[in-house]
This record gives structure tokens, sequence and C-alpha cells, in this order.
């Protein structure tokens, strides 16, 4: 099975992929996880083209398309994958059709989680994250370090209002076009609007489980 999560930055796509990944034995692929691990390894052949991030440039969409490609051959990726951060624009979801559709495979869902301003600043004013295990807290549960880590845990540097704001903006301006490529594609597409602060990690994959389960999809 192969599953899109879309969702602006601090919506919880991570942690609901995590979820995900486990109840449907398929792998949880980041491209970030997937650029680092090329990063640390010279020897692979992406390695000159992504390394131009050491210089804080932007890696182009086709290279990016190459990691995922290259990130699909895995073993960890044998029974599906779910798509954590990508794609971002309708170049990429084509170009990611295409190479599923190479194996024979397709997007058989999308998930969007459609957080609203209001509840995003409060989840991301209030984040908190452990630096070895990269779990994420929030300040309401009162925890000033890891439990697993036994380390402080920290805010992130672009944690406040201002970028938040800008993030929430960009995303909604370049994500509508790509929400209305999977609408009208073949996939199964689950909105699920969070507008209420209070809802945990745990509320919204019941629901997303639920929304699955109307589908047929388990």
């Amino acid at each position: 099975m192969y599953i899109v999560l879309l969702g602006p930055p601090g919506s919880g796509k991570g942690t609901q992929a995590e979820v995900l990944s486990k109840a449907f034995d398929i792998g949880h692929l980041s491209t970030g996880d997937l650029l680092r691990d090329i990063l640390e390894n010279k020897d692979h052949p992406l390695y000159p083209k992504v390394q131009v991030i050491k210089e804080g440039r932007l890696v182009s969409d086709e290279v990016v398309n190459q990691v995922v490609e290259d990130g699909l051959d895995k073993p960890k990726f044998k029974n599906g994958a779910i798509f954590d951060g990508y794609p971002r624009t309708p170049a990429q979801a084509a170009a990611l059709d295409r190479m599923l559709a190479a194996q024979g495979q397709k997007i058989d869902v999308v998930i969007d989680l459609d957080v609203t301003r209001d509840v995003l600043i409060y989840r991301l004013l209030g984040r908190l994250v452990c630096p070895r295990c990269k779990r994420i807290f929030h300040k309401r549960y009162g925890l000033t370090e890891c439990p697993d880590c036994r380390i402080e845990l920290v805010r992130r540097g672009d944690d406040n209002e201002e970028t938040i704001l800008k993030r929430f903006e960009e995303y909604k301006d370049k994500t509508a076009v790509l929400q209305d490529y999977y609408k009208n594609s073949p996939a199964v597409y689950i909105r699920l609007e969070i507008s209420d602060a209070s809802r945990t990690a745990e509320d919204v994959q019941e629901e997303i489980t639920e929304r699955l389960r109307q589908h047929d999809v388990i």
C-alpha cells in the first residue's frame, strides 16, 4: 500500500506516519531522512547532487525525485510506503505516479491533515523536542526532559509565531493545487479538519482508522 500524507508543518504528519507504517507494515518515507543518509555516504551516486545542502542551497525537484526513486528500492519499502513531506507540488506528484506505475503500483490513499492556523500556532509554540531521539512533546504535559533519553527537551529556533504564520501561508498557497491533483486522482482522498487544539494524536489516529474503514481500505 502507498499512502501520501498532506499537512502543514506541525500538523502531525510524522506522528501519524509512524502509526500508519506499523499498522500496514510499510515503510515511512521521509525525504529529509533519505537526504541525510546520502550526505553521510560520499560514495552514494547521488551525493554530488545533494551535497549543495551543506552550502545552504535547495535541492531541485528533479534531484528530490531521484532521491525518492532511489529510496523506494530499499528493503523497508518492499510492502509499500507512507510519504511524509513528499510530494510538495503537482509536478512531484506526477513524477511519483510514474515511479510507482513503473513498478505496477499506485498511490492508494491520500490523507490530508487540514489543521487550522490557531491550532498550528498553539501546537508549535508549545512544541518541545528531544535532541537525541527527536521525539516531540508539548509543554502542556509539563515535561522538561525526554522520558526515554533523560536529557532536557528543547524548542526549535524557528518555532516562533512570525515564522509559523509564514510557513502556514506558504503551505496553503503551494498545496492547494496539490490537493486538487489528488482529489481528481483514483486514490482514496481523506480530509480531516483539525480545529480543536485539545485533540490528541491518538484522537486523530482513531478518526483516520475509522475513515479508512468507511472506504474499505482496512
